[in-house]
């Protein structure tokens, strides 16, 4: 008899200590820290692909009102998700799905995410959401709760200050011009429908049209090219706190004189011209190629990403 209860115990004893190991779920406890700095690295991302990640950030005022996901950003305040220039591919922004039948509740309050990273398979392929946004990789399966103020970064007073000024959007729509500047060449007003009905097929910028963009009082890209421009911003910036943010006003520095050193190759006529078929046009139009344009355009990818990567730098 004290056999069997002496083995009565020992079995309770051993199921005891096995009850953590079936009773613990995977979660927050387990999840991988994710950051915005990391997520520009898809060899890293493709590395956890599968795993529980968390992540703290805020939603874009644009995320679908259906609550079907939302646009996670380290920034708060902002109306839309951040894309690189001239493409519909995502930056510093992550996409977060909720769990299957849930959806999510707006709120402004800064949030921690807790769900599972779903990667593509190669660096050039993209996942597409609704609004034909392209990235690397969602968030899947999520839940969220509103951060505590003893989780969120000492910093957050000073990020919050800048992101009430709004510089931010105006340094993405310096980003615009500059690329523009870059990339003319590349643009081309697409096939319409006149005043009279009649389909008028569309082409490629001319050096003419490309200036009229920039330099034309009221034209699309004419509020890049006013004097004091990149000043105006720099001081908006310095404004908040010149020391804290000098790191930003570098990187501007430089989007300037490569802003300058484009529009010189454009006044001075440092392209070349090629009549020849355009089969997205379906005629025969003259298409324009700036002969220094893959440097410029190399260079200012260069410099957005460093712009990029240190927005993504601020975590909470």
């Amino acid at each position: 008899m004290k056999k069997r209860i002496i083995k009565f115990i020992s079995l309770c004893f051993a199921i005891i200590l096995l009850l953590p190991l079936y009773s613990c779920t995977k979660g927050e406890d387990d999840a991988i820290k994710l950051s915005f700095k990391s997520s520009p690295n898809y060899d890293y991302l493709k590395s956890i692909d599968g795993k529980t990640v968390t992540i703290n950030g805020y939603m874009a005022t644009s995320s679908p009102v259906d609550g079907s996901f939302i646009f996670l950003m380290n920034l708060p305040y902002q109306s839309c998700p951040f894309c690189v220039p001239n493409t519909s591919q995502l930056s510093n922004t992550m996409e977060v799905y909720p769990k299957k039948n849930k959806t999510f509740e707006y709120t402004a309050q800064a949030i921690k995410v807790t769900g599972t990273l779903m990667v593509a398979p190669s660096e050039n392929e993209f996942f597409t959401d609704k609004y034909g946004y392209e990235f690397n990789f969602k968030i899947v399966d999520a839940t969220y709760s509103v951060l505590t103020s003893d989780e969120i970064s000492s910093e957050l007073i000073l990020w919050q200050k800048l992101a009430e000024s709004d510089v931010i959007n105006d340094i993405y729509k310096m980003y615009d011009y500059v690329n523009f500047l870059c990339a003319w060449n590349t643009y081309f007003i697409n096939t319409h429908i006149n005043s009279n009905g009649e389909t008028v097929k569309g082409y490629y910028l001319y050096p003419t049209d490309a200036l009229n963009f920039i330099t034309k009082d009221g034209a699309q890209y004419n509020y890049g090219y006013k004097d004091g421009y990149f000043d105006s911003i720099i001081n908006e910036i310095e404004s908040i706190d010149k020391d804290a943010f000098a790191d930003l006003v570098s990187n501007i520095r430089r989007a300037e004189a490569l802003s300058e050193r484009a529009l010189n190759e454009l006044n001075s006529g440092n392209y070349t011209s090629e009549y020849k078929y355009l089969e997205k046009f379906d005629n025969y139009d003259y298409v324009y190629t700036l002969n220094n344009g893959e440097d410029l355009t190399d260079e200012m990818n260069i410099i957005y990403k460093e712009f990029s990567a240190w927005l993504g730098s601020w975590e909470m």
